[in-house]
C-alpha cells in the first residue's frame, strides 16, 4: 500500500506547488474575468495563476468531491460497524476513522458549523 500513499503524496505535493505558485488572492469572477485582488486592493492578472485555475477545472473538482465523499461514507461506516465492538476499538479503527474525519474537516474551520477544537484532530 505505500505505492499509492506515495503517489497520493507526490500528486498532492504538485498541487501544493501549483497552489503556492498561484495569486492567494482572494479571487473574483464578475461573470466573464477572473481575477485575484491583494489585501493592498492591487489587482493583480490571473495569467499569473492560470496553471492553479487549469488543475481546478470543474471535472477535477467533482473527481476531488467524489473521492472525498467516498472516503467520508468508508470512515462512517466503519464507525457503526465498530459500535460496541471492542476488539476494533483495541486496534485503534475508531480511532482513525475519527481522526479522518477530523481531517477532513480542517479546511472549513472557518464555517460557522465547524464544531471547532471538538472536530480538531
Amino acid at each position: 500500500m505505500s505505492d499509492i500513499a506515495d503517489f497520493l503524496r507526490a500528486r498532492y505535493a504538485e498541487q501544493r506547488a501549483l497552489a503556492l505558485a498561484a495569486s492567494p488572492g482572494p479571487w473574483h469572477s464578475d461573470g466573464g474575468s477572473v481575477y485575484a485582488t491583494h489585501p493592498t486592493d492591487e489587482v493583480v492578472n490571473y495569467t499569473e495563476s492560470a496553471d492553479h485555475i487549469a488543475a481546478h477545472d470543474p471535472s477535477a473538482v467533482l473527481a476531488d468531491l467524489d473521492a472525498k465523499l467516498a472516503i467520508v461514507d468508508l470512515m462512517e461506516r466503519t464507525l457503526s460497524a465498530a459500535e460496541g465492538d471492542s476488539e476494533v476499538d483495541h486496534y485503534g479503527g475508531l480511532g482513525v476513522a475519527e481522526e479522518t474525519l477530523c481531517r477532513l474537516a480542517q479546511p472549513f474551520a472557518g464555517h460557522p458549523d465547524h464544531k471547532g477544537e471538538k472536530w480538531a484532530p
